[in-house]
């Protein structure tokens, strides 16, 4: 879907931000949240909105949710349509909630105010829009939602290469269940568009199945090309090459091990037997070449584009997170 003027564009983050455990305690209360992927809203014109993924600030505008890019100026902070409903939690201050619907594709952001008033904003992942009124979380929904996440991070990712420019973040994230098999991209003298090639785990037996692409993202120049694993095998590491944009990089692939649901742990740089595959253009300044701990697998590519891919890191994680 076409992203309107209004969309806030931001750089990636970690993971959904959830809060209680068993109740919302006073001392809880926060107006911060994150976003994992860019979610689709409804501003207060009733036009298709993007929160991309970054941390906001929540607050009450009214009858609206007014968002708020966490660097960023009042001037900065997007109205969502918002629904109007009751709690009974007992705050001193407000406490923003973000979680994903019980209902597919869908996301929601609450605000729960002092005094027994609740906001609540329903967007979606795909952009497309229910014909009928979504339902409102319920507390106990939400308390259960938060208390099946981890507050402790298990992401390994690389530093940001790149330049400082892009006005669009993006999250090419392959997901839980699935793990990252090679990349998609378009490239000249820089890197004109990227996207990740991932390979889905059999939850039961480990075995590698079916394939996905997440993006591409960027710009619209360049050849179309693809860099993939050999059949068997997932990304373990990598080199990227960098300056003011990314230039491109090399994937160092190692095999599958399905019983142990994880790739040949491997720290070194030599490609035997072919199991490297780069991607982008030739040029650009060689950085650290960076590994996944052991027992993780590349998993996302996050940072920032424009008409190029100004910048990217590299993301591990366990096969199912």
């Amino acid at each position: 879907m076409r992203q309107t003027k209004t969309t806030i564009l931001l750089s990636m983050s970690g993971a959904f931000l959830f809060w209680c455990i068993g109740g919302i305690p006073s001392a809880m209360a926060d107006t911060t949240i994150i976003l994992e992927q860019p979610v689709h809203f409804t501003n207060a014109e009733g036009s298709d909105v993007v929160l991309d993924a970054k941390t906001y600030t929540v607050g009450a505008a009214d009858e609206w949710l007014r968002v708020t890019p966490s660097e960023g100026q009042a001037v900065d902070a997007l109205l969502l349509e918002a629904q109007t409903a009751t709690h009974e939690e007992s705050l001193t201050e407000p406490l923003a909630l973000s979680a994903d619907g019980e209902q597919p594709d869908t996301h929601h952001l609450v605000l729960l105010l002092p005094g027994g008033k609740r906001l609540e904003a329903i967007g979606s992942y795909s952009g497309l829009r229910s014909r009928g009124t979504l339902s409102l979380l319920s507390i106990q929904r939400l308390t259960t939602l938060s208390s099946t996440q981890s507050t402790a991070s298990t992401e390994y990712s690389t530093p940001l290469f790149g330049g400082a420019g892009g006005n669009h973040s993006y999250n090419l994230d392959c997901g839980a269940g699935s793990i990252m098999v090679g990349a998609i991209y378009k490239s000249g003298s820089w890197m004109d568009a990227l996207g990740t090639i991932c390979q889905r785990v059999n939850s039961q037996t480990g075995a590698l199945g079916d394939e996905f692409t997440r993006g591409p993202v960027g710009g619209v120049g360049g050849s179309a090309k693809t860099a993939r694993c050999p059949q068997g095998q997932a990304v373990q590491g990598i080199v990227i090459r960098s300056g003011q944009f990314v230039n491109g990089g090399t994937f160092f692939c190692r095999d599958w091990l399905t019983a142990q649901k994880q790739p040949r742990y491997s720290t070194t740089v030599h490609c035997e037997e072919g199991t490297c595959r780069s991607f982008g253009s030739g040029s650009g300044g060689y950085n650290e070449s960076f590994f996944c701990p052991s027992g993780k697998v590349g998993k996302a590519f996050r940072g920032k584009y424009g008409w190029y891919i100004d910048s990217t890191r590299f993301v591990c994680d366990f096969w199912d997170k």
